[in-house]
């Protein structure tokens, strides 16, 4: 065999190892790609389970509060805690609107005040301009 078969055999021996590199990369990147859908799937499934486990304990909260309390103390004593605080946050809001309910009132007052002082300013202007015009 010949320098030029060796060469020849040997890029023909490089070019199948390369063809055989790139179609396992392919076939990785696929069950990749398939792996990843799959734990979007399970992450899904998981977040439901976790939806139906917490509708289900609010169900039973609010249907058997007095077992509720007695099964579950701690967690009813947080649940309790939240809502405490939900309680202060709604009544915290319904301050600072009247806070800013009765400044706008006062706002308005302000410029009703202003306008009539306005207006009574323009209405003697307008005599002293007639008299002066007589």
């Amino acid at each position: 065999m010949g320098l030029f078969d060796k060469v020849k055999e040997t890029l023909g021996n490089a070019a199948d190892k390369a063809k055989e590199a790139a179609e396992i990369a392919a076939d990785k990147a696929k069950d990749l790609a398939e792996t990843t859908k799959q734990k979007a799937k399970i992450a899904e499934a998981e977040k439901n389970i976790k939806d139906v486990y917490t509708s289900m304990g609010k169900a039973l909260f609010e249907q058997f509060p007095e077992l509720a309390k007695e099964k579950f103390p701690e967690q009813i004593g947080k649940i309790d805690e939240f809502k405490g605080v939900i309680a202060a946050a709604k009544a915290a809001i319904a301050a600072l609107a009247d806070k800013v309910g009765d400044k706008v009132e006062a706002a308005k007052e302000e410029v009703k005040e202003e306008a009539a002082e306005v207006k009574e300013a323009v209405e003697e202007k307008v005599e002293e301009i007639k008299e002066a015009v007589k």
